[in-house]
């Protein structure tokens, strides 16, 4: 410890404001703290915590990509994908957040001083809240549009729309993707509805092509000089080594579905592999595929999955799973 430290946790809010409503739904309670201005305008929320059944298990066999993919589970937060925030008829935007469990901040003192100000600018603690232990709550920053905070009084009415995430769910069907042929699989969805998905194109993705590409593109030389190109070329190259070597290509699905899914498919080669230590070098590259038309054979929207298993450039075929799909969540709103 040291006051370096001290100096970075500490905020001077230019203005603070108290809200201090608890929120009741689904047999949870939530409590909307209140917002500060800085240099920034947040809005913080309180959520209940419960830790994932996984993290304390100490199961036996094979630890691979599979395992852990199957294993792994997102924090739930409730209000961590807020778009927007009413108060009345004034409308704020959100523009991103954080949220994390208080359990894991007790030596945050930023998380401390919010809390002692906030109290400091009357913030009453509700009687369930007094009470609740920090491990059972989480902490939910939202960064707020806006170079001033609203005018409040506790009979204004506040209207939150929430945008959450889409939601998986594994499925875990082999598939054998033949490229330039078409095939089609189903499944039984969460509803226990049988859904269709038809492949309509399986192509090679030829990243290190892409890469010369974009950094041929006559468009960068007006952003960056000739130093800063190689530089940021070289950069992307050395990235893109240490997941897809030269001579090595990714593979492209392009699918329609009977249902307004999103799906992930994942090699069985991945997924049978076993997790390597981290070197603490790689640096791992988000491979996007979309397909040139929106519509496929089947008269459907038509979407793109990149299976980013590095496979030889003359890949006739590769044996797959579609191991997820995504069911989309509706945009909702409640008003406090």
């Amino acid at each position: 410890m040291n006051f370096s430290y001290l100096e970075e946790c500490h905020n001077t809010w230019r203005e603070i404001l108290v809200i201090g409503k608890t929120i009741e739904r689904n047999g949870e309670k939530y409590h909307l703290i209140g917002m500060t201005l800085s240099d920034t305008a947040n809005i913080y929320i309180l959520e209940p915590y419960k830790e994932s059944e996984h993290i304390h298990q100490k199961r036996k066999g094979i630890r691979n990509q599979r395992r852990v993919l199957k294993e792994t589970e997102a924090p739930v937060f409730s209000y961590l994908h807020c778009s927007e925030f009413a108060f009345g008829s004034q409308k704020l935007q959100t523009q991103g957040g954080t949220g994390s469990p208080l359990k894991y901040g007790l030596d945050d003192y930023r998380n401390f001083q919010l809390f002692f100000d906030m109290l400091s600018a009357g913030w009453k603690v509700p009687d369930w809240l007094r009470t609740t232990d920090w491990e059972e709550l989480q902490l939910v920053s939202l960064q707020i549009h806006t170079d001033r905070l609203p005018e409040y009084s506790p009979d204004l009415p506040i209207t939150i729309t929430h945008r959450p995430d889409a939601i998986p769910h594994i499925i875990e069907k082999p598939v054998i993707l033949r490229m330039g042929r078409t095939c089609s699989l189903s499944f039984t969805d969460h509803e226990k509805e049988t859904v269709w998905c038809h492949v309509n194109q399986v192509t090679i993705i030829d990243m290190w092509k892409r890469l010369e590409e974009r950094f041929q593109d006559p468009a960068i030389a007006d952003l960056l000089t000739p130093e800063q190109i190689q530089q940021s070329k070289k950069r992307s190259e050395e990235a893109l080594a240490q997941n897809c070597p030269r001579g090595m290509c990714y593979v492209g699905v392009e699918y329609e579905c009977t249902k307004d899914l999103r799906l992930t498919f994942y090699s069985e080669q991945f997924l049978k592999s076993r997790i390597q230590p981290s070197s603490g070098s790689a640096c791992l590259l988000g491979v996007i595929h979309k397909p040139d038309q929106d519509t496929g054979t089947h008269g459907l929207p038509l979407k793109g999955c990149a299976i980013q298993t590095p496979v030889p450039e003359d890949t006739s075929s590769i044996r797959a799973e579609l191991f997820y799909y995504y069911e989309k969540v509706s945009e909702w709103s409640e008003t406090i």
